[in-house]
C-alpha cells in the first residue's frame, strides 16, 4: 500500500506535501481499492461528494454510492439549522459502503474518529439496507464530525442517543412536514417522558415510540428557549461528553433551582410544542429548493461533472442508469406533491409530468419539460409578487405582518 502511495506521488496523482488529514483520506481509498484487488476482483470504487467538506461516499455500485449521497445531502440540508452546521468541514465525513458478502463485524456500520480528525462511517451495504438504517449512519457520522469540530480529535468525545434520535426525528419531520402533524396527535396520547430518563437512552436498549418523540421535543424545545446562545453552548458541553444535567443547569442559567422544576419546565414546554398548530406543508423557499433538486441531473458523460437540462436527461430515458434514477426521483416527488407550497404546486404536478414522459417520443418530451419551466416561472412570479405585496403593507401599517417563514 505504501508503495501504491509512493507512486502515485512520484507520478503526480497525490501531492507530495499533504497534511495528516489528506494522508488519511487518500489511505482510506487506497485501502478500498486494495480490498477489491486482494479477493481477486477488478471494480474500480467511484466516490461521490455532497459538497466540499461535507460528506464523501466511496463504494464499488455507483447507485449505491449516489443514493448513499443523496441521503448525506439531506441530511446536512435538513440538520445544518438546529446543530448551528458550518458551511464545510475542514476534511469530510468519509462514507464508504462497503458489500455485505466482505463486511467483518456484527451491526450494520462503525463510526470512528481518527486521531488525525478524519472521522469515517463504514456501512454493511446491501440493497434491502433499511433507509433508518443508512440515516442513522449518516447521523451518528456526522454529529461525530461536529464534536471533533468544536473539540478536536479527543478520547472522550460522544454523541448522545437521545440527540441522535432527535436528529432523526428533525430530519424526518422536516423532509415530510406531514410526519410532524402525525407525531402532535400521536404524542398526544402519552405523557412526556422525563427529561432525565431521556438523557440516560444509550444504544442497544429498546427505543419505545414516546421517548423517541420525547427526544424530538426536547431538541425543539431547547432550541426555542435559547435567547441568548445557550443551545449551542449545551450542544458543545453534551458533545465534550458532559454529564447532562449539569450542563443543562450551567447553559440555561435561571430556568430552574433544582431536579423538580427542570421537569416542570420541561413538560410544560412538551405541551406547548404539541399542541401547536401548523400545516403539513413546505414554505415556499422549501418547495423551491425541492424542485430544484429534483430537476437537476449531473452526470460525467466525459470525465468531468455536467448538468444536463430536464430535456437532454429524458432524451436518454430508455437507457438503464436514466431510468432507474428518473424512477427513484418520481417516487421522491410523488410523496413530496401534497407538502409543497401552493405556488409552486403547479410545478411539481408538470414535474411529475415530465419524468412519466421519460419512454415517450421526443415531441411529447419537449412538451412536457415547456409545460414545467412555464409552471415553474409562474411559481416564482407568484413568490416574488406576494413577497412584494407584503413588503409594501407592512411599510404602510408601519407593523411587520410575516412570521418567520416569511409569510
Amino acid at each position: 500500500m505504501i508503495r501504491v502511495l509512493a507512486a502515485a506521488v512520484r507520478h503526480g496523482a497525490v501531492p507530495r506535501r499533504f497534511g495528516r488529514r489528506e494522508a488519511g483520506r487518500w489511505l482510506w481509498l487506497g485501502f478500498l481499492f486494495t480490498g477489491a484487488v486482494v479477493r481477486g476482483i477488478s471494480p474500480t470504487p467511484v466516490t461521490f461528494q455532497s459538497g466540499p467538506g461535507r460528506f464523501e461516499v466511496a463504494a464499488i455500485d455507483s447507485s449505491a454510492a449516489r443514493s448513499a449521497t443523496a441521503a448525506a445531502d439531506a441530511a446536512w440540508r435538513w440538520l445544518t439549522v438546529p446543530f448551528g452546521l458550518p458551511e464545510r468541514f475542514s476534511s469530510p465525513v468519509l462514507v464508504r459502503l462497503v458489500p455485505a458478502a466482505e463486511w467483518n463485524g456484527t451491526g450494520f456500520f462503525r463510526v470512528m474518529a481518527e486521531p488525525g480528525g478524519v472521522v469515517s462511517v463504514r456501512v454493511r451495504w446491501e440493497d434491502s439496507l433499511p433507509d433508518p438504517v443508512l440515516r442513522r449512519a449518516i447521523v451518528q457520522g456526522l454529529l461525530t464530525r461536529l464534536a471533533v469540530a468544536h473539540h478536536g480529535p479527543r478520547d472522550d468525545l460522544v454523541v448522545p442517543f437521545w440527540l441522535e434520535q432527535a436528529a432523526l426525528g428533525w430530519w424526518r419531520t422536516r423532509a415530510d412536514p406531514a410526519q410532524l402533524d402525525a407525531l402532535k396527535q400521536a404524542s398526544a396520547k402519552h405523557s412526556p417522558p422525563s427529561s432525565a430518563r431521556l438523557f440516560q437512552g444509550r444504544r442497544g436498549e429498546a427505543e419505545p415510540a414516546e421517548h423517541r418523540a420525547g427526544a424530538l421535543w426536547l431538541l425543539t424545545f431547547f432550541q426555542q428557549e435559547s435567547g441568548g446562545g445557550e443551545w449551542p453552548a449545551f450542544l458543545k458541553k453534551l458533545l465534550r461528553g458532559d454529564e447532562p444535567e449539569a450542563a443543562l443547569a450551567a447553559s440555561y442559567p435561571g430556568r430552574f433551582r433544582d431536579a423538580r422544576e427542570r421537569e416542570l419546565w420541561w413538560q410544560t414546554g412538551w405541551h406547548h410544542l404539541r399542541r401547536g398548530r401548523s400545516l403539513p406543508t413546505f414554505e415556499a423557499e422549501d418547495s423551491q429548493e425541492a424542485l430544484q433538486r429534483l430537476g437537476r441531473f449531473v452526470f460525467a458523460p466525459t470525465g468531468g461533472d455536467e448538468v444536463l437540462s430536464l430535456a437532454a436527461v429524458l432524451a436518454h430515458g430508455r437507457e438503464p442508469f436514466v431510468r432507474a434514477e428518473v424512477e427513484r426521483r418520481s417516487l421522491e416527488l410523488n410523496r413530496l406533491l401534497p407538502a409543497l407550497h401552493p405556488f409552486y404546486r403547479n410545478a411539481g404536478l408538470s414535474l411529475g409530468e415530465a419524468f412519466a414522459a421519460r419512454t415517450a417520443d421526443g415531441a411529447a418530451q419537449a412538451r412536457a419539460c415547456g409545460r414545467f419551466e412555464g409552471d415553474w416561472r409562474e411559481a416564482g412570479a407568484l413568490e416574488a409578487a406576494a413577497n412584494t405585496a407584503l413588503d409594501t403593507l407592512e411599510q404602510t401599517l408601519g407593523t411587520p405582518i410575516r412570521d418567520d417563514s416569511g409569510f
